[in-house]
């Protein structure tokens, strides 16, 4: 990843690995992020109402016993036309287009994949017929625009068929140019999109007489190819950067809006998912297959252990866990992210230096090799800093509690840190290091299980932490002064 100007958080400790673990949680957050120009009013989980301000949706005669919305699709093979008195007529020039071509064979397996990716965050079911009579939604080349369109989408409004045209001359299509992470796959997941109900995040178009812009266009700051396929602008504009990748499949707000129309689908990833390399999702876009893989896309997961898996990748990253959160993976910014109900619950960094940090789950955190900063959060969490000097951190007493604590388990002591520079036990005072509790908040001991290799590091708290235990389990040689920041 490139290097990122450094910014520091008043209020916190100045030791390096506290301010990574809060730029990380407050990464792309708008007014929270200092990295991050703010450029139009924040509606964050109210944005993605603005994809249904229309009202546009497949009515209940399309919806199954079981409430799924099954919708039937078709890939044009002749110019469309309907009879009228006997004549024949083509339907294009009601969308001021015309030169009819069909999909080739691979842009057809392009736009099922893109069908695919709808269906697994909501509860749509997708049926390919013969016919366009048959159909809800078709797909259709045009040679030629009077709007100059590069790709359009009707929206459904009481009407039996969706239409969606793409310009066959464009580049992105006459070079065949349809793989994951390119501009065509996403072209076709966003106008499905619009044949689904969505809309544009604001009232702009392609056709409009003055170019979109995110500046002039944008009517909220979450407009945005980070955060949602149906917008027209970078995601350079809330931080993030995919260096010139773009989403295959629905992002966060794209998700969200999606299930509101439809349901979400529950049977999506039920099992222990693994994302990255040693992907087991069976999904191009979320699947990483060597070092140079490009990683975007937003997670929807309905259940099981799952994994962030980025342990190919050689760059500094920085990954969330946390639902909503976006990471850095693989030398590319808030390129994955995490949709909002979804919890994952592992993550195993690179080569890199990298910043993990966990959720309220019971985390399983690996940072590989390099000189990570490990934050578990919430919950039992069992960690491991791997080669390289690493730090856990620890900003609260809640962190780890008797009942269920953290395990560290590669710990090595004069290499490894335990910072608890930022820790809040409960009362004011200062970290002392004892031989015994005397009952006072901030005391620090730790005992150390020669049989097992285990240390107890146990903390005193106190204030309304008072009576509770912070014990954190720590396997290897037992631990001295110097290995904690205070």
């Amino acid at each position: 990843m490139a290097s990122k100007k450094k910014y520091t958080y008043s209020g916190l400790s100045d030791s390096h690995s506290v301010q990574d673990v809060n730029s990380l949680l407050n990464a792309y957050v708008p007014n929270s992020d200092p990295g991050v120009r703010v450029a139009h009013k924040v509606l964050a989980d109210e944005a993605p109402n603005e994809l249904l301000r229309g009202n546009y949706h497949w009515t209940n005669k399309y919806v199954n016993s079981s409430g799924t919305l099954e919708l039937s699709y078709h890939f044009l093979e002749t110019e469309p036309s309907v009879r009228i008195q006997g004549a024949k007529f083509s339907i294009m020039p009601l969308f001021d287009i015309s030169d009819f071509s069909a999909f080739n064979e691979e842009q057809k397996d392009a736009a099922r994949l893109s069908l695919q990716s709808w269906s697994d965050v909501a509860n749509i079911k997708f049926t390919e017929v013969d016919s366009m009579k048959k159909a809800n939604i078709t797909f259709g080349f045009f040679d030629y625009s009077s709007s100059d369109d590069y790709a359009f989408a009707t929206l459904p409004n009481g009407q039996k068929t969706a239409y969606s045209w793409y310009h066959v001359k464009d580049q992105t299509f006459a070079d065949n140019d349809i793989g994951v992470n390119g501009y065509a796959r996403q072209t076709f997941t966003h106008e499905i999109g619009h044949a689904l109900g969505l809309e544009h995040p604001a009232d702009y178009d392609a056709s409009d007489k003055i170019r979109p812009g995110y500046i002039n266009s944008a009517e909220y700051f979450e407009d945005t190819r980070a955060h949602t396929v149906m917008s027209y602008f970078s995601e350079k504009y809330t931080g993030q950067d995919f260096k010139g990748n773009y989403s295959s499949a629905p992002l966060l707000n794209d998700i969200s809006a999606i299930q509101d129309l439809y349901g979400a689908n529950m049977e999506t990833r039920t099992g222990d998912t693994v994302y990255g390399f040693n992907s087991n999702t069976d999904r191009d876009f979320m699947t990483a297959t060597d070092a140079n893989s490009k990683l975007v896309f937003s997670v929807w997961d309905a259940g099981g252990e799952d994994t962030f898996d980025f342990s190919g990748f050689s760059q500094n990253q920085r990954i969330n866990l946390n639902e909503g959160a976006f990471s850095d993976v693989g030398g590319l910014k808030g390129n994955v992210s995490i949709a909002r109900g979804v919890v994952i619950e592992n993550a195993i960094g690179g080569s890199g230096d990298d910043i993990l940090v966990g959720n309220s789950a019971d985390n399983i955190l690996k940072g590989g090799a390099g000189d990570d900063v490990i934050y578990g959060g919430l919950g039992g969490d069992h960690l491991w800093g791997g080669e390289g000097n690493d730090t856990f951190v620890y900003l609260d007493g809640k962190e780890s509690l008797k009942d269920n604590p953290d395990w560290i388990h590669d710990f090595v002591s004069g290499e490894d840190k335990i910072d608890l520079s930022d820790f809040n036990f409960g009362a004011t005072g200062d970290i002392k290091f004892v031989d015994a509790f005397s009952g006072k908040a901030g005391e620090v001991l730790f005992t150390y299980d020669e049989a097992n290799d285990v240390t107890d590091l146990e903390i005193s708290l106190g204030g309304d932490l008072a009576g509770n235990d912070f014990l954190v389990k720590v396997v290897g040689q037992p631990l001295t002064e110097a290995d904690f920041i205070v």
